[in-house]
């Protein structure tokens, strides 16, 4: 049956990732032999490899993602990074809802790959606790994604209004306190990071007044401030947002042509945007062999009802893609011409929360792969710790959706 084709390539790749291979190449060998499954000739495969190359999404992908890194860069350059630390350390105690707090600031901007945003800002603020890798990431990882949940500003949710019919307002309305959830669903893993005494006395060694941090803290943050101010006031795109925060602070900075080759050299990382094609290589080949197309018929055979058909069609296109989009657009048409043309507002949202549970379990997840990569992290690790919050989540998805 087609679809088994799809699960074994995804069970390989799951195998090989647990083996700790790299994850471009296990990437770039999951879609030579979903190709091959499908008797896909070598000159069709070359054109999907341009194809994903040469696409606008992943062109403009790759933009954002190297603006991005060479304004982390210079911002830990200039110092804004350990400046935004420390007065944010110094106006809230706990050490451990800052470091919170930070992706889910970065998080309001709803760019692809933003955890490469937020991981260093996390990384200075653990830097005095004894905290793993994979705690790390998951911190990272998983906070940075609180808003995409009901966050207008993301496709994902004004493609799910727009397929299913129901008004955004009020689908909003309806996955709100999944965002809510999720915060809250975050806090063991929290409260399981160790601080240090003296962090807990860090009121005591601090001087400086409220209002000097308060000033420091805006100071030091307003770069990102006014990208994310462009980005959701003004409707800015992502990319021309930061490319022009990041030609103010050049030009601010005193930057010569030999510091930006430096900076330039050492901010992008070309192992991170190859990383980047192969996931887009992966997304083109499983749309232009259509082998999504064979789970519905596969998951029809399982003896349960409809909805958790409709839900595990969601989870594993989520899982396969790590997009939002992906499982929106490919899940909510097929449950929509299952159900007649019509979801009611409670299998909106359990399909929705499924795939994006998906969404999060997945190394196809380009935040998650580029947190990983950022930390040095294990990823099995890191998967485990996101296990128990994400089935909770899930949990309470199918619980609703009995209830309501």
């Amino acid at each position: 049956m087609e679809g088994l084709k799809l699960l074994l390539v995804f069970v390989l790749m799951m195998v090989f990732l647990g083996r700790r291979a790299p994850l471009g190449p296990v990437m770039l060998g999951g879609s030579l032999l979903l190709a091959a499954l499908y008797h896909t000739s070598p000159a069709a495969f070359l054109g999907m490899a341009w194809e994903a190359a040469r696409s606008p999404a992943t062109l403009e992908l790759e933009l954002i993602l190297a603006l991005i890194m060479i304004f982390e860069h210079l911002m830990g350059q200039q110092g804004y990074l350990e400046k935004m630390l420390k007065s944010l350390s110094g106006l809230i105690r706990n050490q451990r809802l800052v470091m919170a707090l930070l992706p889910a600031f970065i998080g309001l901007m709803p760019s692809a790959g933003g955890a490469l945003f937020s991981a260093p800002l996390v990384g200075q603020a653990a830097a005095s606790l004894s905290l793993a890798a994979e705690e790390k990431s998951f911190i990272n990882y998983y906070y940075r994604h609180i808003w995409e949940y009901f966050l207008p500003l993301y496709p994902g949710v004004l493609l799910a209004s727009r397929l299913s019919g129901i008004p955004l307002p009020q689908l909003i309305a309806a996955l709100a306190p999944y965002g809510l959830v999720v915060i809250l669903l975050g806090i063991p893993a929290l409260r399981r990071v160790k601080v240090t005494s003296q962090e807990e006395n860090k009121k005591e060694e601090l001087p400086q007044s409220r209002r000097i941090l308060i000033m420091e803290l805006l100071v030091s943050i307003l770069p990102v401030l006014v990208v994310v101010a462009m980005v959701l006031v003004f409707q800015v795109e992502v990319g021309l947002a930061v490319g022009a925060v990041l030609l103010i602070l050049l030009v601010r900075h005193r930057y010569t042509p030999v510091k930006l080759r430096c900076l330039l050299r050492e901010g992008v990382s070309v192992k991170t945007l190859l990383l980047v094609w192969t996931v887009m290589l992966f997304k083109q080949v499983l749309v232009d062999t259509r082998s999504v197309d064979g789970l519905p018929n596969l998951l029809a055979l399982l003896p349960v009802p409809e909805f958790v058909i409709f839900g595990l069609i969601s989870f594993l296109v989520g899982m396969l893609t790590g997009l939002t989009v992906a499982y929106v657009g490919i899940a909510f048409p097929i449950v929509m011409a299952a159900m007649g043309g019509q979801m009611s507002m409670s299998l909106t949202v359990l399909v929705f929360i499924t795939g994006f549970v998906g969404n999060m379990l997945t190394p196809m997840h380009l935040c998650l792969a580029l947190t990983v990569d950022f930390f040095k992290a294990d990823l099995r690790k890191v998967l485990k710790l996101m296990l128990g919050p994400e089935t909770a989540l899930l949990a309470i998805a199918v619980a609703a959706y009995l209830v309501f």
